[in-house]
C-alpha cells in the first residue's frame, strides 16, 4: 500500500516540473548565466536554484534592472568590472550583491562560483542587525552586527530565560537577557547582547561545560524574547509567505499532509506552516515517543496540538525496551538501532494517518548538516514512503524560535532551560552543554524521579559520553 500512495504522489507533484525555487540568482550576461547554471548543476543539482541574465545591459539601467529584481530570496552575482554597483544598490532584507575576483562571472571556476552561492545563501539566513535596543534578524534594518560569522555551516539561535543564567555561569558575566548565538565552528559560538559580541563559548561534543570567556568592554542590553517578535514581525511575514508559496506551488492540493512532530522548534513550525498553508482539517502531525524523550516533549505537544487544533498520532518506539529488557547496546554513532526503530514507528503513524495524495513536510534546515543542505526542496523519500518538502531550508533557528511565538504558540520549554536540539536524553549528539543544562536545571533529577529504571540507562550513557562518545548528527533522525 505505501508503494501504491507513493507511485500516486509522485505523479501530483509539481517538483516535476521545476516548480522547487529557493532562491534567485541574477547576473549581467548570457555566458554568465550559463557558467552559474554549470556550478548549480555541478554542486546544488536539484536544489531549487534560479538563474536570470539581465542580457549585458549596462550602466545605469543596470541598477535600474537590479533594482527591480532585488526581491527576498535574490543574489545579484557581478564580475569585477562591474565593482561600481555595490555603490548603487540598497541593501534590503533576504538579498545579497556579492563581486568575484575575476572581471566577469564567467571567468571563475565553477568552484568557486558555488563558493558565492554558498556564502550568499548563509548570509540570506544569517545576517542580523541591531537598531539600538534589541536584533533585527536580516540586513538592511539597521546596523550589522560586527564581526558576526556567516559560514555555510553556520547557524544563530537565542538563549533566554534559564537558559541565559546557565550560560552567565560559564562566561562568569551575567547576561541580562535574551543573547543571540552564532555558530562560527569548531563549537565555537559568539554570544551577543548588543551590537558587538560580548564573549564566546566553544560547546564541546564530549562530556564537560563549556569553555567560555567575556570579552571586556562589550555592551550588553536587557532584550525581552516578545519585544523581539513584534521587532522582526515583518521580517518574519516575508519567511512565511516566502515557505507557504514553495508549499502550495510543490505540492498543489493535497488530501492528507503529515507533519513528523518531535516538539522540537523545526517540526514545530513546519507545522504551523502546514496548517497555515493547507487547513487544519488535511494536517496529520506523528509523534514518536521513543521512551527516552524526555519528559516535557509530549506535554508540549499535548498542548500546542490543542492550540492548533491539529489531530496527533502516537507511536511507540520502545528504545527504552531496547535498551532495558533486550540489553541492546547504547546507540552510538556507528550503530543507530535506535534511527531504526523510529523509522518503524514513523511509518506506521503515516500509514494510519495517510489517506488519498499525501505529502510529508518536515522542518529540515540547511544549518543543521552538510547533508541536509545538499537536500533539495522536494526530494522522494524510500526511507518515509512518501515525498518530501521542507520548507524552513533558508531559515536560521533564531528566525524559527520567533516565528512560533508569533504565531501565538510557545517554544518547547526545553530551550527556557538552554537546550539547542531536542529529542532524547541519551542520544548520542546531545553536546556537553546540552548534558550541563540537564544537570544544572534539575532535569537529571526529574528523569530520574520519575522514571527510576531509567536512571541506570542515563548514568551509563553519561558516562560513556565521559570516554568520548559522540559523533555528527548525519541523516539521524533527531528532533531540532
Amino acid at each position: 500500500m505505501v508503494i501504491d500512495v507513493h507511485v500516486y504522489t509522485l505523479s501530483r507533484l509539481k517538483w516535476i516540473s521545476g516548480c522547487n525555487i529557493i532562491f534567485r540568482v541574477v547576473v549581467r550576461g548570457r555566458k554568465d548565466a550559463g557558467a552559474v547554471r554549470a556550478a548549480v548543476e555541478a554542486f546544488m543539482p536539484g536544489l531549487g536554484v534560479e538563474v536570470e541574465s539581465l542580457g549585458g545591459v549596462r550602466g545605469g539601467r543596470l541598477v535600474e534592472e537590479l533594482e527591480a529584481r532585488m526581491k527576498p530570496f535574490t543574489l545579484v552575482l557581478l564580475g569585477g568590472e562591474d565593482a561600481w554597483v555595490l555603490e548603487e544598490v540598497e541593501a534590503k532584507p533576504f538579498t545579497e550583491v556579492l563581486v568575484t575576483r575575476a572581471r566577469k562571472v564567467r571567468n571563475n571556476p565553477v568552484s568557486v562560483i558555488n563558493g558565492y552561492l554558498s556564502r550568499a545563501r548563509a548570509s540570506m539566513r544569517l545576517s542580523a542587525s541591531w537598531d539600538g535596543e534589541g536584533f533585527i534578524l536580516a540586513k538592511g534594518a539597521g546596523d550589522p552586527l560586527v564581526d558576526a560569522p556567516i559560514d555555510p555551516r553556520g547557524d544563530s539561535f537565542l538563549i533566554y530565560g534559564q537558559g541565559s543564567r546557565i550560560l552567565s555561569m560559564f562566561l562568569v558575566r551575567r547576561i541580562p537577557g535574551a543573547a543571540l548565538l552564532y555558530k562560527a565552528g569548531g563549537g565555537k559560538h559568539l554570544i551577543y547582547a548588543g551590537p558587538r559580541p560580548m564573549g564566546e563559548a566553544i560547546f564541546q561534543s564530549s562530556y564537560g561545560p563549556p569553555k567560555a570567556r567575556a570579552y571586556p568592554g562589550s555592551p550588553r542590553v536587557g532584550i525581552d524574547m516578545d519585544r523581539l517578535v513584534e521587532k522582526n514581525r515583518r521580517i518574519l511575514e516575508v519567511l512565511e509567505r516566502h515557505s507557504m508559496e514553495l508549499l502550495r506551488e510543490n505540492a498543489g492540493e493535497p488530501d492528507t499532509v503529515i507533519v513528523p512532530w518531535s516538539g522540537g522548534k523545526d517540526s514545530t513550525a513546519a507545522l504551523i506552516l502546514a496548517v497555515k498553508t493547507f487547513g487544519r482539517d488535511r494536517v496529520k502531525a506523528v509523534y514518536v515517543d521513543t521512551g527516552i524523550d524526555f519528559p516535557e516533549n509530549l506535554e508540549y505537544v499535548e498542548r500546542v496540538a490543542s492550540l492548533l487544533g491539529v489531530d496527533y498520532i502516537v507511536k511507540r518506539a520502545g528504545v527504552d525496551e531496547g535498551l532495558l529488557v533486550e540489553e541492546m547496546p547504547m546507540p552510538d554513532p556507528d550503530f543507530r538501532w535506535c534511527t531504526g526503530r523510529k523509522l518503524d514507528a514513523l511509518r506506521e503513524g503515516f500509514r494510519e494517518a495517510a489517506r488519498g495524495y499525501t505529502i510529508v513536510v518536515t522542518g529540515d534546515r540547511d544549518a543543521e548538516s552538510e547533508r541536509r543542505a545538499r537536500r533539495p526542496l522536494v526530494r522522494p523519500d524510500e526511507r518515509l514512503g512518501y515525498p518530501v518538502i521542507s520548507p524552513l531550508k533558508m531559515w536560521s533557528g533564531a528566525h524559527v524560535q520567533l516565528y512560533i511565538l508569533s504565531s501565538g504558540a510557545p517554544l518547547n520549554p526545553l530551550y527556557t532551560k538552554g537546550f539547542y536540539r531536542i529529542g532524547c536524553y541519551i542520544c548520542f549528539a546531545l553536546r556537553g552543554w546540552e548534558l550541563e543544562v540537564m544537570r544544572k536545571a534539575g532535569i537529571y533529577e526529574r528523569i530520574a524521579r520519575s522514571r527510576p529504571s531509567h536512571k541506570l540507562i542515563l548514568d551509563r550513557f553519561i558516562e560513556l559520553k565521559r570516554k568520548g562518545l559522540g559523533g555528527e548528527l548525519g541523516d539521524c533522525i533527531c528532533g531540532a
